[in-house]
């Protein structure tokens, strides 16, 4: 068993109002003495944790008004972690120059926590094909100022090919991103407007914060 998980579940066992002898924590976590002393010195020292030791009960435990306390930190079993890098990989391939620059690291941090614990890599996201629409042929730049105004609720200035060689521009607030199986939606509603339309973002050109393209033209 791993330091990591070993250490979460002796936190677990802990927890319990009833604690945890050192014979079931070497018996559950099947390690020895010694193993066990360290891994709970490691916890009051570098995770602080409240233990104490019920000279009555015989028994390590958290102190009662800290049993709730949870480790610092993101713990991951190898398969949570595989599961996640695999959801990485997958979700990438809807805008990979977009979310591939923030996806990357973490992608590297996995893979490192995959291979300290000798866990196979499967190469799940291979051998499963999800049928996703291609992201619109849509300039990372706009994409991004398109999905910033969505997280942020602010108006954008949307420039939209109408017809041949035909521009719109459309002011007002992005309300969801709607990715369906042929076709990525926007919810808009424009300016002095209550009710949002539906645009296909294949129909955008151009996504401006709206402040900015009003003193352009200014």
């Amino acid at each position: 068993m791993a330091r990591e998980h070993r250490l979460t579940r002796m936190d677990a066992l802990l927890r319990r109002p009833q604690g945890a002898m050192m014979a079931q924590l070497m018996d559950d976590l099947q390690v020895s003495r010694a193993t066990v002393n360290r891994d709970l010195q490691f916890l009051r020292d570098h995770m602080h944790a409240p233990i104490v030791w019920d000279a009555y009960g015989g028994v390590d435990r958290l102190e009662t008004n800290h049993a709730k306390r949870s480790l610092p930190g993101l713990w991951l079993t190898p398969q949570q972690a595989y599961a996640f890098l695999t959801l990485q990989n997958m979700v990438e391939k809807i805008a990979p120059n977009l979310l591939g620059p923030f996806l990357d690291p973490m992608r590297g941090l996995l893979k490192e926590m995959l291979g300290r614990a000798n866990f196979e890599l499967y190469g799940l996201d291979k051998k499963i094909d999800i049928n996703m629409p291609a992201m619109p042929d849509l300039g990372d730049l706009d994409f991004n100022n398109l999905l910033d105004a969505l997280l942020h609720d602010q108006p954008i200035c949307l420039t939209l090919h109408v017809t041949h060689g035909t521009n719109d521009h459309l002011v007002g607030v992005p309300v969801r991103l709607r990715i369906a199986p042929n076709q990525w939606v926007i919810d808009f509603r424009p300016e002095f407007e209550d009710a949002p339309i539906q645009i296909d973002v294949s129909q955008i050109r151009k996504v401006a914060i709206a402040s900015e393209e009003r003193m352009d033209r200014d």
